[in-house]
């Protein structure tokens, strides 16, 4: 997922959720798995493992003074070296309401980014890259800012599957570290760090309690609809998502804490949120509302997207 800036406050996204995809034997390829581990897709956080995926949609709506805000985003990974760089293209399209009642719509400025996975230790269960996103000025003047902002970042992933105590196994973290600074448009500067706290049952369930009947060792998916399969599959997760100005860049300190549950298939993830904002202007502080995210794995839905410009693709 691209990494959203907060350089204004666009914390929000949409409600409603309808997305069809079926589910079949064929396994998860590459979607963020270091040996035993498979993480989830962050609602907002940069995701460490480099892959092919779509999220589509995201959905988030947070409640305002003026009433709701609300953003439909898309984010779009493609590897360009297996498993080790991947190309990043986002964008939202907002709808917040404006003076005299009137609610104002339009295009995000775009996102761009580069994410090079530049350790990765299976026995551990640990992921590190390095990324760099820019953000350009093609958005509608009338509900953002148009400036172009670059924004290095280091992403991490973390299962604790080495921990002895069986049941502490199947947490694991997620998380980045960057900092944006804006090179045209209004000065801005901003510290960023978020962090996701997980818990995988199909973790869980294959390699703690061995419970393996109706399992897929190889992707540690439960198969069929069922509901022992379908909960069986959920990934409950806390994420905090923050944002710090610095250096006289209007707006102070901005974070949000974000409790869901996650559903991961064998071709999608769907996962929904509550959230509040905890820190934050006047008027925004304690505000609430919610994120409906759609993750869809490319590489099992459509294997020719596995091919890669540089490097060969596994088979």
């Amino acid at each position: 997922m691209v990494c959203k800036m907060k350089t204004r406050f666009n914390f929000s996204k949409t409600c409603l959720l309808a997305i069809v995809v079926l589910c079949g034997s064929q396994s998860v390829w590459a979607h963020g798995k270091v040996g035993k581990r498979l993480f989830l897709e962050p609602l907002t956080a940069a995701d460490a493992n480099v892959k092919n995926e779509l999220d589509l949609p995201r959905f988030e709506f947070l409640s305002q003074p003026g009433g709701w805000a609300q953003t439909l985003s898309y984010s779009f990974e493609k590897e360009l070296y297996p498993g080790r760089i991947s190309f990043v293209l986002g964008q939202d399209h907002v709808r917040q309401p404006g003076a005299g009642g009137m609610n104002l719509s339009g295009w995000d400025n775009l996102d761009a980014g580069m994410k090079w996975e530049a350790y990765k230790n299976a026995a551990h269960e640990f992921a590190f890259s390095p990324a760099l996103f820019v953000t350009l000025p093609t958005g509608n003047s009338r509900i953002t800012t148009r400036q172009t902002v670059w924004q290095p970042m280091l992403l991490f992933a973390k299962g604790m599957g080495d921990l002895h105590r069986g049941w502490l196994r199947p947490l694991a973290l997620q998380g980045d570290v960057g900092y944006a600074r804006s090179s045209s448009g209004p000065r801005t500067r901003q510290a960023i760090y978020d962090l996701v706290l997980e818990y995988s049952l199909p973790y869980l369930n294959q390699w703690v309690r061995h419970a393996n009947a109706g399992y897929r060792t190889d992707d540690t998916l439960r198969t069929g609809w069922r509901p022992g399969a379908i909960l069986g599959d959920l990934l409950p997760f806390v994420e905090i998502n923050s944002t710090q100005a610095i250096e006289h860049t209007p707006g102070g300190k901005t974070t949000f804490v974000r409790p869901g549950v996650a559903y991961m298939g064998s071709y999608f993830q769907i996962s929904a949120a509550w959230e509040r904002v905890v820190s934050g202007p006047p008027g925004i502080i304690g505000r609430s509302g919610g994120v409906i995210l759609g993750d869809l794995f490319l590489d099992d839905i459509v294997p020719a997207l596995r091919w890669t410009p540089w490097g060969q693709s596994p088979e």
